[in-house]
């Protein structure tokens, strides 16, 4: 982690939203699913910020570590969480307090499923990396939580941040997914150092993109952009379509159907887990102030606090 290249100045709510956009991956997936049960979405994020973790712990007491392979290692340690096991002929590395704390998550139906791929690729022997692709030619919607994830490690030349969001990215998609994932955790830096001024700069770290992870991007960009001068609440009521209801004196005819149209779309998991990350980079926990308590607030909170203790 010690790339030359543009490095930022500490924003003075960092904590604060550190905090936010790591609720907000678990928020954003659980509105999208209206389930209260946890999510691949969410834990495979949460689990890869450990592997930042741990690499920074290294960092913290002199040893040099491979920061994608503690974040392959950490994913595969989320991919056990999710289905039981390791993947075959996989490493199997020593558990950390994350898991520990997993262990105590009480799950009243199943895991939910999120991005298949994201599986899949960690399902090899061998990790995912530029030149040797997991998933090749894989590009999905699963690389967008994790680029939230990589974009959190302050005071590091932008390179860096490219350079960690690509590593997570090939973990188990392609190419073009990767470059996605480059400008979505590019987008939350922006969001975490400029808040609302940021979002003039997202049309030009999307431009060129292509694919489904490009695409999904793109929309959400544009969508929380549009509504930037909301507060925070406002802007998260607006990126999910619940703006308070019309006067009472307006017809309810027309809104009908948008309304049903509405409640039959299938939303996407990794996509708002995304969102409502990018919410809360620019507004901090403003943005999540109403979320209904989760499942993972305790590993949130100290996931936050050890990421915390190791950056000020």
């Amino acid at each position: 982690m010690n790339e030359t290249g543009e490095t930022a100045l500490l924003p003075e709510n960092y904590s604060d939203k550190v905090f936010a956009i790591l609720l907000g991956l678990a928020d954003g997936a659980t509105h999208a699913r209206d389930d209260i049960d946890p999510g691949a979405t969410e834990i495979l994020p949460l689990y890869l910020a450990d592997g930042l973790l741990e690499a920074l712990e290294w960092a913290h007491d002199g040893v040099a570590s491979d920061e994608a392979a503690c974040m392959w290692l950490a994913a595969l340690r989320g991919y056990r969480k999710i289905t039981g096991s390791f993947p075959e002929r996989t490493p199997e590395p020593l558990g950390r307090w994350i898991d520990k704390e997993f262990s105590n998550v009480e799950i009243f139906e199943k895991i939910h499923d999120g991005d298949p791929q994201n599986l899949a690729g960690l399902d090899s022997p061998d990790m995912g990396q530029p030149g040797r692709p997991t998933g090749a030619g894989a590009d999905s919607t699963g690389v967008l939580p994790r680029a939230a994830a990589t974009a959190l490690l302050a005071r590091v030349p932008l390179g860096t941040t490219e350079t960690l969001a690509r590593s997570a990215a090939f973990l188990t998609h392609d190419a073009q997914a990767a470059k996605t994932a480059v400008a979505a955790a590019k987008i939350i830096r922006s969001a975490m150092e400029r808040s609302e001024a940021s979002a003039g700069e997202w049309a030009a770290l999307l431009d060129g993109l292509e694919g489904p992870s490009a695409d999904a991007l793109r929309e959400v960009a544009t969508k929380i952009g549009e509504n930037i001068s909301l507060s925070g609440q406002e802007a998260y009521d607006a990126y999910f379509g619940e703006q308070a209801a019309e006067p009472a004196g307006d017809s309810d005819v027309e809104a009908a159907p948008a309304a049903a149209a509405e409640e039959a779309a299938v939303r996407d998991p990794e996509v708002d887990a995304y969102a409502v990350a990018l919410l809360a980079a620019v507004y901090g926990t403003e943005a999540v102030g109403e979320r209904p308590a989760s499942a993972l607030d305790d590993i949130i909170s100290e996931l936050h606090d050890r990421w915390m203790a190791l950056l000020v």
